[in-house]
């Protein structure tokens, strides 16, 4: 069974910081840019995920081959938060933009190297979906027969 709990914005201190740490624990999502306009980012997997004090989420992408001002300087997003084995996933929208800014790429990498090949993107936070599948990490079929004989000579 699915259950699903929609947030616009966390309402508490608390409740910002579980989210937070729910989003760190999948680390992996998909963005989307969900823009009308012919010039889009293309879809990409995200890993390396950061999110602020202010609640935006922080990550790095390659640099689009086209020149950054031909793209909307704010973008509608949606990222899906997923990771096997964890009983929950996370969608959240909200409105994206690239940051060119080689400090803030270089804080993203944790290195003081110039890369021009990667840009970072910013998303401020408007809905957060959170859907509990209620589904139990599985069990390898080793750790399941270890699991049997332990019961034995319990």
């Amino acid at each position: 069974m699915t259950t699903t709990k929609f947030y616009n914005q966390p309402e508490t201190l608390e409740s910002a910081n579980l989210i937070k740490q729910q989003i760190l624990a999948l680390g992996s999502a998909l963005f989307f840019t969900e823009n009308e306009s012919l010039l889009k980012l293309p879809v990409h997997v995200i890993n390396n995920v950061q999110v602020d004090d202010q609640n935006r989420i922080w990550f790095l992408i390659q640099r689009p081959t086209q020149a950054l001002t031909e793209f909307d300087q704010e973008l509608p997003a949606k990222l899906d938060f997923f990771k096997k084995g964890i009983s929950y996933y996370i969608k959240i929208k909200g409105t994206a933009s690239i940051v060119d800014n080689v400090a803030k790429v270089n804080g993203l990498t944790g290195n003081n190297e110039e890369n021009k090949d990667l840009v970072a993107i910013c998303v401020k936070i408007r809905t957060i979906d959170y859907f509990d599948t209620g589904v139990k990490p599985t069990l390898s079929w080793f750790q399941q027969s270890k699991q049997q004989l332990s019961s034995l000579f319990s």
